[in-house]
């Protein structure tokens, strides 16, 4: 009797520690493959990276805001600059204007680079005391969380800035190009701005008309842009916090924290954002990049996760990379930059 119930007591703990595992995602077969290049040494870590042919721009935390060239034998750093004496954390760049858009945590800065995108445009060199007087107009707040800028023509850039300051919400700048016939050079002003309070907002995508906000526990949405109006297409809950979104097709994609990345189709005539697929991997996602159909998932101190989005409705994990703490990623072409604690590493990413 005494054989028979400890037999009985080893089987239900088995069977107890067998429910709390959970399958490692690994597993799964691979789509892609990975291959590490190289890595941009910050001195501090990689908060934000960007890329436009082969120029690289950062966010390098207590290092400032940086511009690495890569189309050498080995990346090379050829510009840095500090806009505050806070940390660099998120930095844009409109590539047509050569507008720079960056920011700390207390406000937004805004230069224009050279042709080259080496370095801040001669103008400033020449004319330092005239262009100050253009640029007095900082945007954002020490709230700022997520940002994009798209031309809306050759004399005029938008700048979509969000925060989580609850009565703030979205923020919309705009930056018009001007002439100073006295002293003879161009100059980019802030000229006003359209503001559409409400809510916390964390990330925020923009794909022609449509914008998609995440907002943290109250899910996310899809708006119309109608010049400085938004009108509300879809909303929708979400597992988790909702940190980011990206546009995938006629599918939004959410960083839903602990709750992984969950797949949502979006419908524009119907007006309606329907939840699809979740996908959990192994570790908490903050933010997503696209190459192809697969997601890059940055994930914190568990790095990156690559999923399948072949059939979003059943999106698959594809790998892991271990790029040790990731906090956001971008694609170029084949590559994957990462903004990590070490400082950008760049991983080639080509198909199986």
């Amino acid at each position: 009797m005494k054989t028979t119930t400890k037999y009985s007591v080893l089987v239900l703990i088995l069977l107890s520690l067998n429910a709390c595992l959970k399958p490692d995602p690994i597993e799964n077969d691979t789509l892609v493959d990975i291959s590490f290049m190289d890595l941009m040494e910050t001195q501090a870590y990689a908060r934000d990276v960007v890329a436009h042919e082969s120029k690289v721009f950062v966010a390098a935390s207590q290092a400032g805001n940086q511009i690495w060239e890569t189309s050498g034998d080995a990346p090379t750093k050829v510009f840095d600059h500090f806009f505050s004496s806070n940390p660099a954390l998120r930095v844009t760049v409109e590539p047509e204007t050569r507008l720079l858009f960056a920011f700390d945590k207390t406000q937004g800065f805004h230069k224009t680079l050279n042709p080259e995108l080496t370095a801040f445009d001669s103008v400033y060199i020449k004319h330092s005391i005239w262009i100050s007087l253009y640029e007095n107009g900082l945007f954002g707040s020490g709230a700022n969380e997520d940002f994009a800028a798209r031309k809306l023509n050759d004399s005029l850039v938008a700048l979509y800035v969000i925060d989580r300051t609850s009565n703030d919400g979205l923020k919309q700048y705009f930056f018009n190009r001007g002439y100073d016939s006295f002293n003879g050079f161009y100059y980019w002003e802030l000229v006003n701005a359209g503001v559409s309070t409400g809510g916390i907002n964390l990330g925020l995508d923009l794909r022609d008309s449509l914008l998609a906000i995440s907002h943290d526990e109250l899910g996310i949405g899809v708006y119309r842009l109608d010049g400085v109006a938004l009108d509300t297409l879809a909303t929708v809950n979400t597992e988790g916090e909702a940190l980011e979104v990206s546009f995938y097709d006629n599918y939004i994609l959410s960083a839903n924290n602990w709750a992984g990345m969950g797949v949502y189709a979006l419908d524009e005539v119907q007006e309606t954002l329907t939840h699809i697929a979740d996908v959990e991997v192994g570790g908490w996602v903050k933010q997503i990049s696209l190459w192809n159909d697969v997601a890059v998932l940055a994930c914190g101190e568990n790095s990156i996760f690559l999923v399948d989005l072949s059939d979003p409705a059943h999106p698959k994990v594809d790998q892991w990379i271990d790029a040790g703490y990731t906090y956001r990623t971008f694609i170029q072409d084949d590559v994957i930059l990462a903004a990590t604690r070490e400082g950008v590493k760049r991983y080639r990413i080509e198909p199986r």
